[in-house]
């Protein structure tokens, strides 16, 4: 049985990352290899989780990734990954889906101190966000002789690949040279991709969650979850972690969209914490990642922010409202005018893809929706174009697979 490393946001306190890494394990399970994570969890993303988390969420996600992931020994640098390759003789490694390939440009790192007019740094940048990095498949500098790795809907989380110099466009176009098959989850990494390195062989693939329901075994009924969370039958969750948007303004869409289907709003976690609006119900931390899913899944709708819970809803026909704070800014005049570039956004990608472009609002937008126009876009959601789309999904995401396994093999 062929073993393969897999490398991804495995253990980082997100739900989607955990969901993304389990299909990716049940895939390659369910077809004759052995799986295995490796367990890439450098000092510095280990530290933004712990402060960034409360400790009864970083445990119960970080607990999760241990016992339900077959996770190699864990490894804190690129040299210690390489080390576990050669270790448990992993002959190929997978490397995806999730923000893999988040560079982060020299010209970043710094910014114009107007009182002494000199550039001074932004502090440290974080180990997968700079070279060498496993993401990149740097572990095969480490290797006596490089194993063959693939990467697959891999995003650049609105990298700002236009600010790369010179000696990072060299570096970079020579890791992706490596890539056996590279295939991205948005238009804005592929054209990254070509940027640096010309590649014209890659394309953009769907995020393995589509997969969730058939490369995966696990279950969770309905009725446990709205016994357990003391749910009603019919819900719908509202979920936001930033202030972009007043509570007054979040409270009138629960009261129209309450008012309109009968249904009782649920304010709904993020992992870093619980915004509660005016809702009889709420879901508390911690939050299993398993229990995330299925709420979404049985629910009536979605109405919040962030990639994975549209990307859930879509997998599974929930209808959902999204507002998008992705994106990267072009300076237009410095330090006066940065202009968002709508297309860098993965969400945006995604729900071009699916005609669902009513659905979305992105922050930094001229005028945020009147609310009866956000209610109107959510009633009106169309799931039998959804399911289509979903369907259409699956199948590039399985035909994508089976190019991999051919090459893997």
């Amino acid at each position: 049985m062929k073993r393969i490393g897999i490398l991804t946001y495995h253990c980082v306190i997100n739900f989607g990352a955990q969901l993304q890494t389990l299909s990716s394990i049940g895939y390659f399970r369910n077809n004759g290899y052995e799986p295995i994570v490796l367990n890439w969890y450098p000092h510095d993303l280990e530290e933004f989780y712990r402060t960034e988390v409360p400790s009864c969420q970083y445990d119960e996600q970080f607990s999760f990734s241990q016992s339900q992931m077959p996770v190699s020994r864990l490894c804190r640098t690129v040299e210690d990954v390489a080390k576990e390759i050669q270790r448990l003789n992993i002959e190929a490694v997978f490397i995806g889906s999730d923000a893999l390939f988040d560079y982060s440009p020299q010209k970043n790192r710094k910014h114009l101190d107007i009182k002494s007019m000199r550039f001074v740094s932004n502090g440290p940048v974080g180990a997968t966000h700079d070279l060498p990095n496993a993401f990149w498949g740097s572990f095969n500098d480490f290797l006596p002789k490089p194993i063959p790795c693939v990467g697959f809907s891999i995003s650049s989380q609105s990298a700002p690949y236009f600010r790369y110099n010179h000696a990072e466009l060299n570096e970079l176009k020579r890791l992706l040279g490596n890539f056996g098959f590279l295939s991205l989850r948005d238009d804005w990494t592929c054209n990254m991709v070509k940027y640096i390195c010309g590649r014209q062989d890659v394309t953009v693939t769907p995020d393995p969650v589509f997969a969730f329901n058939i490369n995966t075994s696990y279950s969770v009924l309905k009725a446990d979850l709205l016994k357990k969370y003391k749910l009603p039958k019919n819900y719908i969750l509202i979920s936001f972690c930033h202030d972009y948007l007043s509570c007054d303004y979040v409270n009138r869409i629960i009261t129209q969209v309450e008012d309109a289907t009968g249904c009782s709003c649920v304010s709904f976690p993020m992992p870093r914490k619980l915004k509660e609006y005016n809702t009889k119900y709420s879901v508390s931390l911690p939050l299993p990642t398993l229990d995330w899913y299925y709420l979404i899944k049985y629910s009536q709708g979605y109405i919040g922010e962030l990639m994975h819970p549209i990307i859930v809803s879509l997998h599974n026909s929930v209808p959902f409202y999204c507002f998008d704070q992705y994106g990267t800014f072009k300076t237009v005049i410095p330090m006066i005018w940065h202009k968002k570039i709508p297309e860098s956004s993965k969400i945006y990608d995604i729900l071009k893809r699916g005609d669902f472009l009513s659905n979305v609002y992105a922050y930094n937008q001229n005028n945020i929706p009147e609310v009866k126009d956000v209610v109107n876009a959510f009633l009106h959601f169309d799931k039998d174009k959804c399911k289509k789309f979903a369907a259409t999904m699956l199948t590039k995401y399985k035909s994508a697979m089976k190019e991999i396994e051919h090459i893997l093999k």
